[in-house]
């Protein structure tokens, strides 16, 4: 294994570690239902020791990644956020999973003596009367499909949804009900309609099921799983004494779902999007709203106005983590201002216009500040939802007094340059090569098709999203 991370040992603060991993199952999920917007790709992956995380990549860097994770196969991945696990239905109960980010590289690596557990069976028995069975746990199950019902049309939610019941049988005689939703349901009944007409391709499938279900231990070894706006130009020192800032963590919001306006320590990790650092915003007075192209032309849908061109402001995404927990912060025009020194427009003039990442925006990495934030119950029933920043303090005096256990930590602690395990050269070539380094530019769309075709299938799994 050399020098890779296993799941186990990820920590919030490293961002530069390296794993090595096998495709569980790839799919993409769409901004809403009938929508042909991406809205990410997910992956499911396993380490060498079986334990199973996921990994998320954003809309906007998803051309980099779409046709390059093949179900099944082996990589390296390195330079990757590890956030917590936000999903509600999840595919990993691992505490973290990893996001990916414009400097991720990855190289498909040989797969010898690396090991299979594509799969995590649960017995029938395990989830008939198991009151202490998470509901927001997807699993695998196998079984032999015994009965199967009429597709039914039903309003749910206000949305209609076609659904359709089956049974499926184990191999010592249990039997369990499911039903599958919406766009399965077509394949369901295509895979009745139109069986195989090969009678080996049957057979050989026939076999490969019963032997599952001889012995499904065997076959599938199970793993456990280890767990706004700106209201201030001006640095808070102006207006509070040290001793005024009451400090809560990250984690404190989320599982005590707290709302309001506090203080959080923080340090920066990581820059979630460094190409996408500014809008165009109304010119009137006092309305800062991004402008957005109406029959041609920029329109402020807040007071109505047409605009030839828009004045730039900042707005940028950060990752940010505290010495227990992890978050998106927001930073809006005023604080990016205050940190980096020179307007929007100025910077977007001086960097000739270029689509790649600035200096001026990845040095932000690295710092440790006093956030003043906003948190809404969106804030913690979606953890990928950023919290707006308020204000922010950057005074080394009371950062002294308040993140003294976030100031030591060097960044030669937070992050590694870890060496690339021995005999995987054409990961390492990947790796340091420059083109593998390169940022990523801006790419036009690409046309997407069904995302949920693949060796493994997972039900509900484009229906129930990151929300």
């Amino acid at each position: 294994m050399g020098m890779y991370s296993l799941a186990s040992e990820l920590s919030t603060f490293k961002n530069r570690s390296a794993m090595k991993v096998r495709v569980i199952h790839t799919y993409l999920v769409k901004e809403k239902k009938g929508s042909s917007d991406i809205k990410s790709q997910e992956l499911v992956l396993h380490d060498l020791e079986g334990t199973v995380i996921h990994a998320s990549i954003p809309a906007k860097i998803v051309p980099k990644f779409i046709h390059s994770f093949v179900e099944g196969k082996v990589y390296g991945v390195k330079n990757f956020y590890v956030v917590s696990n936000w999903h509600t239905y999840k595919t990993s109960m691992h505490e973290y999973m990893l996001q990916f980010n414009h400097k991720t590289i990855f190289k498909e690596l040989r797969s010898e003596n690396f090991p299979w557990y594509m799969y995590r069976l649960r017995s029938f028995d395990s989830l008939k009367g198991n009151s202490e069975l998470n509901e927001k746990e997807l699993i695998d199950i196998i079984g032999r499909v015994v009965e199967v019902y009429g597709p039914q049309e039903k309003n749910i939610g206000g949305h209609n949804a076609r659904l359709i019941d089956f049974v499926l049988e184990d191999a010592h005689g249990k039997k369990l009900t499911y039903t599958f939703w919406d766009e399965h349901v077509s394949k369901i009944e295509h895979l009745y309609e139109a069986p195989s007409k090969d009678p080996m391709v049957r057979s050989k499938s026939a076999h490969l099921m019963m032997d599952s279900l001889r012995d499904i231990g065997y076959q599938t070894p199970m793993r456990s799983i280890a767990s706004l706006s700106s209201f201030s130009f001006t640095n808070t020192m102006d207006e509070f004494s040290s001793k005024s800032i009451e400090l809560i963590t990250i984690n404190e919001i989320y599982d005590n779902d707290k709302y309001g306006d506090f203080w959080v320590a923080a340090r920066i990790s990581g820059i979630v999007n460094p190409t996408d650092w500014f809008y165009s915003s109304c010119r009137k007075p006092g309305c800062n709203k991004k402008l957005k192209i109406s029959e041609g032309v920029n329109k402020c849908f807040k007071c109505l106005k047409i605009w030839e061109d828009g004045i730039l402001r900042y707005k940028i995404t950060l990752r940010v983590v505290d010495m227990k927990g992890n978050a998106s912060f927001l930073l809006w025009d005023r604080e990016c201002l205050e940190l980096i020194g020179i307007p929007a427009a100025e910077l977007y003039e001086r960097s000739n216009k270029t689509n790649e990442p600035l200096q001026q925006i990845t040095y932000l990495v690295g710092k440790t500040l006093l956030f003043q934030i906003t948190a809404k119950k969106d804030h913690t029933s979606h953890r990928n939802t950023p919290f707006p920043v308020l204000r922010i303090n950057n005074d080394p005096q009371v950062l002294k007094e308040h993140c003294s256990q976030l100031l030591k930590l060097q960044d030669n602690e937070c992050n590694s340059d870890m060496p690339i395990s021995l005999g995987d050269d054409d990961f390492l070539e990947g790796f340091l090569s420059d083109e593998a380094e390169s940022p990523i530019a801006i790419l036009p769309p690409v046309a997407v098709g069904d995302a949920t075709e693949g060796p493994v299938k997972r039900c509900l799994l484009d229906q129930f999203s990151s929300t």
